[in-house]
């Protein structure tokens, strides 16, 4: 009869244990499918219909670009914009969820280039940084 008894408690046991490490799971699979879905990043494009890759020296060229935020928060967003090696402008606006910004910019490139040259747009964001650029080259006559 000792036997049988220990048999069943033992039983009884496992049971448990296996309705405790369920519920463990549920839980640890909830907390980690909650986590990626508040994944955060933004995005960084440009529109490539909205630029011509060749050009001449001292041409004014202009560019659509954007920004989405898919930051958890409203985030702070600082954009730099080179023309080859040379910082042109800087801006900065702010971006609630899922927000996009959207703008033209225009520059006029100087008299005396090296071609190619490389048009880059460094986006920061919350400590992370995203980058697009494009290439011009000279127009041949």
């Amino acid at each position: 009869m000792g036997v049988w008894r220990m048999t069943q408690e033992m039983d009884r046991l496992i049971e448990k244990t296996i309705i405790i490490a369920i519920i463990l799971g549920v839980v640890v699979a909830a907390y980690l499918i909650w986590v990626a879905s508040q994944e955060s990043y933004s995005a960084l494009y440009l529109y490539p219909d909205s630029y011509t890759n060749y050009v001449e020296a001292g041409e004014t060229i202009s560019f659509v670009y954007g920004v989405q935020s898919f930051e958890t928060e409203r985030t702070r967003y600082i954009l730099l914009i080179y023309v080859g090696n040379e910082l042109r402008d800087t801006k900065e606006f702010w971006l609630d969820r899922e927000a996009i910004h959207e703008e033209t910019q225009t520059i006029t490139l100087p008299e005396e280039i090296d071609f190619p040259l490389k048009v880059q747009l460094l986006l920061e964001a919350n400590g992370n940084s995203y980058d697009v650029h494009f290439w011009l080259k000279e127009k041949s006559v």
